[in-house]
């Protein structure tokens, strides 16, 4: 058994969908999948999606990102609708919401996904927020606002402290197995690589295309970091920023691997065909230890 990681697919475009196609029926048919979010806001592309993905892996693993939330192709009344439509789409097609012990030969894994959502600067303490010279905070170019509509949450206070409470249910986690942690969003800011100025994976400065918006206001949230913590997690995925990472903090390894957008991936001198999910784990070494970037 293997365990790879991959987010981001944004399968509402059809060469993303075509990458996951091609992905081999037969090379992973004894492994593990953790996809960090992001597929596609649209349940028939979601549900193929994810279906290609149980055909080509022995068990997936899945957590909703912004994106598979959007309501804007839905007949829903707001996006914690639209979440857990997706979670018993998910059931449905036997792709793991929730965490799974997984024994190995020789060892066993605890495989914790957590749901999660952004804390913007004015929502608590628990944002990412960075400031960023020239930013405007009322240029409306982040899709969220438009097709994300939240009920009134009663106990919890925002969407970030409503899912943080969904993950309180598996708490303690079993320790002392290994626990890989996984979310959609970014569970510290250490983790934002290059905002400002942003190079791609070749060293080139990238011309900031949006330079009044500022993506930390709607990253993540520092409560995540607690929790995955809490749990014991020693090597956590995210997605979300579509900036490949791995960086080790304060005894936590923090990893991303995103598919991302077809213009990001050529930017970058990326061949499709070359391009995988990531072995993050095996049962003769282990996790898997790789250069920080």
């Amino acid at each position: 058994m293997r365990v790879w990681a991959i987010s981001d697919l944004h399968t509402d475009f059809e060469e993303n969908l075509q990458w996951v196609q091609q992905l081999s029926l037969a090379d992973y048919r004894d492994d593990v999948l953790i996809v960090a979010g992001d597929i596609s806001d649209d349940v028939a592309i979601l549900e193929t999606t994810l279906h290609l993905l149980t055909q080509r892996y022995r068990q997936v693993f899945f957590v909703p990102g912004n994106h598979d939330l959007w309501i804007r192709k839905d007949n829903l009344n707001d996006s914690l609708e639209k979440f857990y439509k997706v979670l018993n789409l998910c059931a449905s097609l036997e792709v793991n919401t929730a965490p799974q012990l997984l024994n190995a030969v020789d060892s066993a894994l605890y495989i914790l996904p957590l749901f999660s959502w952004y804390v913007k600067p004015e929502e608590g303490n628990e944002t990412l927020y960075m400031p960023k010279p020239g930013e405007n905070s009322k240029t409306k170019v982040w899709m969220d606002d438009y097709h994300i509509r939240w009920p009134v949450f009663s106990e919890a206070g925002n969407a970030s402290e409503y899912f943080l409470q969904l993950n309180d249910q598996y708490f303690p986690v079993l320790t002392p197995h290994t626990v890989i942690s996984f979310s959609h969003f970014l569970p510290r800011r250490e983790l934002m690589r290059g905002l400002y100025p942003v190079y791609d994976a070749r060293g080139r400065k990238l011309k900031d295309p949006a330079p009044y918006f500022n993506f930390s206001r709607f990253a993540g949230s520092s409560a995540l970091d607690a929790q995955l913590r809490a749990a014991g997690s020693s090597f956590h995925i995210y997605g979300h920023q579509h900036r490949n990472r791995y960086r080790r903090i304060d005894g936590v390894t923090y990893f991303s691997h995103g598919l991302g957008y077809r213009r990001e991936r050529v930017f970058a001198g990326i061949d499709d065909k070359a391009y995988l999910p990531e072995l993050i784990w095996t049962e003769a070494n282990g996790l898997l230890t790789r250069p920080e970037n």
